[in-house]
């Protein structure tokens, strides 16, 4: 455990802004998701993403899958093109537009989906709760959800923000 005067070194040196946090939370927590699916599914973390997203709105289309996932059009037709090969994922022509493809789970896709959940609990559960109590979990998922409420409100209104 950081002593006090560790705490109070990060919170005023490099670590003070809450996107480097964010960030280097975000990427050790998927580094060691990543594995772990790998293991069960072989499917990494934003293979998952994808699959999620088309599990929980079928039909969707590639281009509502890119905003919702925040991953770069070309990298995510690489993406599909794995989960189609692996019959994860089906893709038709959409009716209203020829030229674009609405994306439906198979029942594979749904079944990895509820596995990968299951695993996602688990591995948030070993990771969050030698740290946090119940009621803090809870209390941090809140503000999480409220600033991605704001973040998607904001960008309703203004428009996509180029990606790093």
């Amino acid at each position: 455990m950081p002593s006090s005067k560790q705490q109070e070194q990060d919170s005023e040196g490099e670590l003070t802004f809450l996107t480097f946090k964010l960030d280097l939370i975000k990427t050790d927590m998927i580094s060691r998701a990543d594995a772990a699916y790998e293991a069960l599914c072989g499917l990494d973390v934003r293979k998952l993403r994808v699959l999620r997203i088309i599990c929980a709105l079928p039909g969707v289309t590639a281009s509502s899958v890119a905003r919702q996932s925040l991953i770069e059009k070309t990298l995510l037709s690489k993406l599909l093109a794995e989960l189609i090969r692996r019959k994860l994922v089906r893709r038709t022509v959409h009716p209203g537009d020829a030229r674009h493809f609405q994306l439906w789970p198979t029942p594979a896709g749904m079944r990895v989906r509820d596995q990968a959940h299951e695993l996602g609990r688990k591995l948030e559960d070993d990771m969050l709760s030698p740290l946090l109590t119940p009621d803090e979990r809870r209390l941090l998922g809140r503000l999480v959800d409220k600033l991605m409420r704001m973040f998607a409100q904001d960008e309703e209104q203004d428009g996509p923000r180029p990606r790093s």
